[in-house]
């Protein structure tokens, strides 16, 4: 090979690289470009992003330190539209659930050992566990792409 073959296809390497390492962690109806602290302040060991079948939307993919496990589904205008996690431990709901969270606490401060469920016409948490195994997800009814079925938030 050519050296100058070499550079383009180191370039086009790290190119790629660094343009999958950016952070991608946003809040639930957040921008997912506008948000990149969160990841960094989380510190999380992987991300990974994967378009759906659909194309309607992407999974960004994070496994923190303890080994819970976030996954934010990303619409194709940028909006995060629904959060799940599962894991040995809660993730930082208050920056997962950005300003749904007081309404997560307000549910949970009456929840009697009992799986938390939210439902209403702007947003649905479910959250259960218990020490070394928690799952949750949450979701904006209206910020869900047309055709996708909430299901597939889990």
């Amino acid at each position: 090979m050519k050296p100058m073959l070499h550079t383009g296809i180191a370039g086009a390497m790290l190119g790629a690289t660094f343009a999958l390492s950016l952070p991608a962690y946003a809040t639930l109806g957040g921008n997912v470009s506008s948000v990149g602290n969160d990841q960094l302040r989380m510190h999380a060991l992987t991300h990974t992003a994967a378009a759906a079948a659909s194309s309607a939307y992407t999974v960004h993919t994070i496994t923190l330190p303890s080994g819970t496990v976030v996954r934010e589904y990303v619409a194709a205008d940028g909006i995060v539209f629904g959060v799940a996690w599962d894991g040995p431990t809660l993730p930082d709901l208050k920056a997962t659930l950005g300003a749904a969270f007081d309404r997560y606490v307000a549910a949970n401060a009456t929840r009697r050992a009992t799986p938390l469920a939210v439902s209403s016409d702007d947003l649905v948490v479910y959250s259960a566990g218990h020490l070394r195994a928690f799952s949750g997800y949450a979701y904006l009814p209206q910020a869900v792409p047309a055709g996708v079925d909430v299901s597939v938030i889990q």
